[in-house]
């Protein structure tokens, strides 16, 4: 094992390779066997977009229909059956995880708020629903709420029965529950849940009086990253400018004001009074007319509220007024296509992706259903790779297409595909009951630390990006890389030991909890690389299956031939079995920028 290990060393050099050089090449015996290696990579492809990561069978299966009746015809109806999917919930996971333990959902000496990771990352791991998990994902890193929320973490029972550290999983399963609906249904659900009422405190918000005003944190944060963002925006993502070429605002100081107003007079369900203590972080928010501002309000458009209205129907229409505002669409379509495919949109891909949310086909305004099909339908959602036939011999060229062509896979999302496509569980109910995970990654399920999700969608890594400028096709021309705001000197140490320490044992145990009195609870994680193991003896057959599965066969040939011929060495070492060889070369590709960056 020791010398197995420097192979894994010797091989670390891939990590610095870039991947977007040369074409890789896979050769066949004929032009059946390429047709069915392209449809094969376009598949994964495809799910790799939509899913946490794609299994062996899905691909196999979405492959085999792709076959009989095209690759976007295959790619369609596979969107539509997922839309049929009933969906998979968090909270009611979570509870049932505490019962089959054998405590209660109150319990406190066991930290018990940790049952909601572990639904979520068994949710994201199994749930037959991916696209409708994804989806929730991405409405997540917008609609963002963190744990650090007071009574967040809290195991007493609220007014509603239920413990208050579930009300996280409940707000996650709103945004689960109206991923296929339209966004004007996701901000009503957003700004009615106490969740989101507590964490940016217009809960117990009141109007104004002679000595106080009203809380302006919801009506900032809605405008500024729930719908709008800070400047004006055509249907291609550019800025709309004045006459002196600057960027025109969204909002100014007067609208945080006037929708400060209008988010006043809410509490938590079944309380008593605007002031009463009794919490409730399950059930949406309900009106105190006597503290909601009633006063006429003039919102964006010239549009003037009217006064003495019910404070319900008062923020509703003023949600209404929000959502018909013109940059609403290349606001969250921008976002959207930033989380599912590629960080740097084009203005056409976005125009494209824009029209859809404004008109579904059928007059429909926000559809997300219309929305999130066109993305991962979109010609630019597969043109991150290029595939050329050859002949003479038969032969598959594929090439990642490069920076405006891709993004950096979130951490949590290349935790999930590795676990999705290898691991199984020995916990009870097959349930893959993982911790956070926060000491590998800064990222992890509800623990963004503030609103502004865990990076910005315009980061720019220090190095080359910024002094680059996109094609003209590039909104204003500067390219971003979100998720690099994440790979810092601390993951790119601990993300390769994780998979190390996964791989090379075999298994992952995590202790969940111990305690004298009521024992250990051990979930045991173990991976099947039997495929690999199979193709070790053959080291370019499993450099190729590894290219193919997990990085759409977009490694160049000069990194995969490296990585042969590292493998082709291990023969040396007395510790280089099958099983050494095939645990070396799955930890190099799954270190390397091959996997890392998804085109």
């Amino acid at each position: 094992m020791v010398r197995s290990r420097a192979v894994v060393a010797a091989m670390g050099f891939l990590l610095c390779l870039p991947s977007l050089l040369p074409a890789g090449t896979f050769e066949v015996a004929s032009r059946d066997e390429l047709n069915a290696l392209m449809v094969r990579l376009r598949a994964t492809q495809f799910l790799q977009h939509a899913t946490f990561g794609p299994t062996d069978a899905e691909i196999t299966t979405l492959a085999a229909r792709m076959m009989q009746i095209g690759v976007l015809p295959g790619a369609e109806e596979w969107i539509d059956q997922q839309f049929a999917l009933p969906a998979t919930h968090h909270q009611d996971l979570a509870e049932a995880m505490v019962v089959a333990d054998g405590f209660t959902i109150t319990l406190d000496t066991i930290n018990i708020s940790r049952y909601r990771y572990q639904a979520w990352w068994h949710n994201a791991i199994t749930a037959p629903d991916q696209l409708r998990q994804r989806m929730a994902w991405a409405l997540m890193q917008t609609l963002v709420v963190g744990q650090s929320g007071s009574n967040f973490n809290d195991p007493n029972a609220d007014s509603a029965q239920k413990a208050r550290w579930l009300g996280l999983s409940n707000y996650y399963d709103m945004l689960v529950d109206k991923s296929f609906s339209d966004y004007r249904d996701v901000l009503g659900g957003v700004t009615f849940h106490p969740i989101m009422g507590t964490w940016l405190s217009h809960l117990r918000n009141r109007k104004a009086t002679t000595t106080t005003f009203p809380d302006e944190n919801y009506a900032r944060e809605v405008l500024q990253l729930f719908s709008m963002g800070l400047y004006k925006l055509n249907p291609d993502g550019t800025h709309i400018t004045d006459s002196n070429g600057q960027s025109v605002p969204t909002y100014d100081i007067s609208n945080i004001e006037t929708f400060a107003r209008l988010f006043t007079g809410l509490n938590y369900a079944r309380s008593t009074t605007i002031s009463n203590g009794t919490i409730n972080l399950v059930e949406p928010m309900i009106m105190y007319q006597a503290y909601h501002d009633t006063n006429p309000k003039q919102v964006f458009g010239g549009v003037t509220l009217p006064g003495n209205v019910a404070g319900v129907q008062d923020i509703n229409a003023g949600l209404d007024n929000i959502f018909a505002q013109p940059t609403v669409a290349p606001f969250i379509c921008h976002k959207l296509i930033q989380r599912f495919v590629r960080s740097n949109p084009s203005k056409g891909y976005i125009r494209r992706v824009v029209s859809r949310f404004n008109d579904n086909g059928s007059g429909k305004r926000g559809d997300l259903k219309a929305v999130i099909k066109e993305i991962l339908l979109d010609q630019e959602a597969w043109d991150g790779i290029r595939m050329v036939r050859r002949t003479n011999p038969w032969r598959l060229e594929v090439t990642g297409e490069g920076t405006e062509r891709s993004r950096l896979q979130e951490p949590v999302i290349a935790y999930a595909h590795f676990l999705r496509r290898y691991a199984s569980t020995n916990y009870t109910n097959g349930w893959f009951a993982l911790p956070t995970l926060a000491g590998n990654w800064v990222q992890y399920p509800y623990g963004s630390p503030t609103v502004f999700n865990f990076y910005s969608p315009t980061f720019q890594p220090s190095g080359d990006l910024t002094e680059t400028s996109g094609s003209q096709n590039i909104p204003g021309g500067d390219l971003y890389a979100p998720e690099f705001q994440l790979l810092d000197a601390v993951y790119a140490n601990r993300n390769p030991n994780r998979y190390r320490s996964d791989i090379f044992n075999g298994q992952t145990v995590h202790t969940l909890f111990s305690n004298a009195t009521l024992g250990t609870f051990v979930c045991t994680i173990r991976y099947d690389l039997s495929k690999e193991i199979a193709l070790a003896p053959n080291s370019a057959a499993l450099a190729a299956y590894l290219d193919q599965t997990l990085c759409c066969g977009t490694m160049t040939d000069s990194v995969r031939q490296s990585l042969v011929n590292a493998l082709n060495v291990a023969p040396q070492n007395n510790s280089a079995t099958p099983t050494n060889r095939a645990q070396a070369a799955l930890l190099c590709v799954l270190t390397s920028p091959a996997y890392a960056i998804v085109e």
